[in-house]
């Protein structure tokens, strides 16, 4: 059954065009951002996603990220130092623009909030920010409600649960960020919401999303990048085109820029140049499924939608740069296929500046720890520390060439219907 053109169209629009006008992105082109935080933060994972998110979708604008998590760290610091020499050395020396903060899990101590407990988180995340602020007028800074301990998959820790805690501490935070009109982003709730979907699937499966309860795995932790960038409104769209095949005419666009638009006896040709890359992520995978299954992060975070109306009904193929992308009839176009979750060339340019965004984290997190170390020890590691920096900085650069959109050739063939074989 065909679609009526009004339903089709309408189809068309809702797939294409966002339901109301997107707020600004919250980093700016030049910015500096210094994650902190504990050993969820250590984990690199979450900060990742956010890096990669942010260097694909907008590569115009050069913002640079440094992770500085600890593991065990508390509101007043820890194994790297109390608070008064974190943040100096770790968050201070990068001169950012923009701080989070995610804080928490340690320091409710595993056990039933009290008084003492709730006053010393409070006063010391207050002479956080206070600092923050007095050192770097006009930053911006998100505080982080903490990710949950799973009570969800397994049984309380206690009566009221210590993700109760956390829970508490989070809105703490809000309270905090409001008081010193700041942001604030709830990793706790979204995260929990996703696990009881997930239970509902596969409650094994969930389990694995936070295999000790405390630190969730590498896929999880899109989890959290999704809840602060949408903090951040963090825009949905890639691209986006909508080609008339039987005008060979490009009738909407957004983030993307077709020329050479032509019809072909089999089909259409063109060449596209999007503004923007896909996220470096394969949702096939079973992880990545799985999540994707429990969370709405392809809807929020990775559309990048083709849609072509006028073709003759039909099995086509879409080649990009002559490499086949699959194989969708007349109806899977005109309602719009997302290229996003298809083996495209800008899904593999994507992971190249992923994979090297993931060096750059790992150098620096070796420049942290020396730090630390000479902190710790008196030993200096001044020339070493020094030559990791000028290698991470050298890094940031190559990695904002990588992620510059190119253009690609697309071709969609009608594919010949095959003739049954005769005796």
């Amino acid at each position: 059954m065909r679609l009526h053109p009004a339903l089709l169209a309408a189809a068309i629009l809702a797939f294409t065009l966002p339901a109301r006008a997107q707020q600004p992105f919250a980093l700016h082109d030049g910015d500096t951002v210094v994650m902190y935080g504990d050993s969820i933060t250590e984990q690199r994972f979450y900060t990742l996603w956010v890096d990669s998110y942010v260097a694909t979708r907008f590569p115009q604008r050069n913002i640079t990220f440094f992770p500085e998590g600890v593991g065990g760290d508390r509101v007043t610091g820890g194994a790297a130092g109390p608070i008064d020499t974190r943040i100096p050395r770790d968050i201070l020396a990068h001169k950012p623009t923009v701080v989070t903060i995610m804080l928490g899990m340690n320091d409710g101590s595993y056990q039933p909030l009290t008084p003492a407990i709730e006053s010393t988180y409070t006063q010391g995340y207050e002479h956080i920010l206070a600092t923050l602020e007095k050192s770097l007028p006009g930053v911006r800074i998100t505080l982080l409600g903490p990710s949950p301990y799973d009570e969800v998959t397994k049984p309380e820790m206690f009566p009221g649960g210590y993700n109760g805690t956390l829970t508490h501490f989070s809105n703490l935070d809000a309270q905090l960020a409001r008081q010193h009109h700041q942001t604030f982003v709830d990793l706790n709730a979204p995260f929990v919401a996703a696990l009881k979907r997930g239970a509902a699937i596969d409650s094994l499966a969930t389990q694995m999303l936070l295999p000790d309860r405390v630190h969730p795995e590498q896929t999880a932790h899109l989890l959290m990048a999704q809840a602060l960038l949408k903090g951040w409104n963090a825009p949905a769209l890639v691209s986006s085109a909508t080609i008339d095949a039987a005008k060979a005419t490009v009738t909407a666009s957004a983030n993307a820029h077709i020329s050479a638009l032509a019809a072909t006896p089999a089909g259409l040709t063109w060449t596209q140049l999007d503004d923007a890359l896909p996220l470096p992520v394969d949702f096939s995978t079973t992880a990545n499924h799985f999540l994707s299954q429990t969370s709405d992060i392809v809807d929020q975070l990775d559309q990048q939608p083709l849609t072509i109306t006028g073709l003759a009904p039909g099995l086509y193929e879409l080649t990009i740069d002559d490499s086949s992308v699959g194989k969708f009839t007349d109806l899977d176009l005109a309602h719009g296929i997302n290229l996003a979750l298809q083996d495209t060339p800008m899904r593999w340019q994507a992971f190249t500046v992923f994979w090297s965004l993931r060096d750059r984290e790992a150098a620096e997190y070796l420049h942290m720890h020396l730090l630390i170390n000479q902190a710790n020890t008196g030993v200096s590691r001044e020339q070493t520390a020094a030559g990791l920096a000028d290698y991470i900085q050298s890094q940031q650069t190559d990695i904002h060439a990588l992620a510059q959109p190119k253009p690609h050739t697309f071709k969609l063939a009608l594919v010949p219907t095959q003739k049954p074989a005769t005796n």
